[in-house]
This record gives C-alpha cells, structure tokens and sequence, in this order.
C-alpha cells in the first residue's frame, strides 16, 4: 500500500499517481468533495473484486460512477438525457447530486443494478476530474466506511483495515463537507428523491419544474 499526502502542492503528483492507479485497475482511498471515498476505474472486475471484500454489502445495491462532463452521461447512459435532466444536472453538477439513469447495453450486467441502472455524478474535486479527463475513464467511487460506520470526513476516521485492504491511499488534513449526496431516480415523468443529502427534495422539484 502507498500512501501520500494531497495539499496546495502535491495536487498534480497526487493526480499522476491516481491516474496510474485507475489504469492498473488499483483499489484507492481518496478525498472527494463530500467524504472519502473508496475506489478505482469503474467496470473493472479486480477493483469490484477488491471493493466487495471491504463492503460486500455493495453488491446488492447500485454502484455510483463519477464522470466528468453530462456528455458521458449520454455515453455510459446509452440514451440522450431530456431538458429536465440536462438543467438539474447544469444546476447543481460538479456537486453533490446523483443522478439515477439508465446504464448502456454495452455494459455487464454484473456492474449494475437489476434495473440496470447507474447513479452518476460530476464532483467538485479538481484531483478527481484531472485524473478521469486524463484517463478517459469513469470512476468508480463509495464512501470509505466500513459496513454500519459513518462515513468519514477527516482521513483519521478512516479505519486502517481499509486503508490496509487499499492498492493507494491519498490522504489530505482538510475536513471534508461529510453531506453525501442527494440521490435522485431522472427516469420517469416526475423525479424521485431516493436520498436526500446535500440538496433538499424541494430544491430538486423546484429547479426540475423550471428546466
């Protein structure tokens, strides 16, 4: 396991690490926007291998995926996302919002959900978008907790069975914002708050009637 530190300085060495890390299909450890999360290059059989034996919960539940533009959305999406999509996701991305949509036929059906469909999200992490525009893939990325523990906002509750089960680990001393993101299902007429976090169903409904 290495470990190494993010801060003003170390941005783009921390990047180039991660970057590796996805390409070698790595389990990491890294800071997002919301929590540390725990992860690596979606659709990856070694990295899904390696997250389930810290949280085989995950396997019964959708995988969340960061990307970084609502291009890829349509891409990993196989289907043009509508207005309304397009202006929640224009409102409130890069931040705290997850958007469940459909999941391309490319894509196998031991990656997703029954009704195959994927939470996708853009954070507002200037590491995470570098390394996925570097590496043209997709991240795959759940909170850094194990099963039935908070999710952590400061590197020193992460628990060190986690760290130590992890390929890198990309530690930082700032206190993340620890509001997880607000979930919510774009398939249907209407949408539907599967998890309200960091934006308030109200706040959603009402941006999603003015798209």
């Amino acid at each position: 396991m290495i470990q190494i530190e993010l801060d003003d300085h170390s941005l783009g060495a921390c990047a180039v690490r991660l970057e590796e890390a996805v390409l070698n299909s790595e389990l990491a450890v890294f800071p997002t926007d919301t929590v540390f999360g725990l992860g690596g290059c979606a659709f990856s059989r070694k990295v899904l291998d390696k997250l389930m034996n810290i949280k085989p919960e995950r396997s019964s539940k959708p995988t969340a995926v960061l990307i970084d533009s609502l291009i890829r959305l349509s891409q990993f999406g196989g289907d043009v996302p509508g207005p309304k999509i397009v202006h929640l996701a224009e409102t409130y991305w890069p931040g705290p919002l997850t958007l469940v949509w459909r999941a391309a036929s490319s894509i196998p059906a031991e990656f997703l959900s029954q009704d195959r469909t994927l939470g996708y999200r853009i954070p507002n992490s200037e590491l995470l978008l570098k390394v996925i525009r570097k590496t043209e893939r997709p991240l795959w990325a759940t909170s850094a907790n194990l099963p039935g523990r908070p999710a952590p906002r400061l590197f020193s509750e992460v628990d060190s069975s986690v760290c130590e089960a992890s390929d890198l680990v990309i530690k930082t001393r700032t206190l993340l914002s620890g509001r997880a993101s607000t979930v919510v299902d774009v398939r249907g007429k209407l949408p539907v708050v599967l998890r309200e976090g960091a934006i308030s169903e109200a706040d959603i409904l009402h941006v999603w009637k003015k798209g």
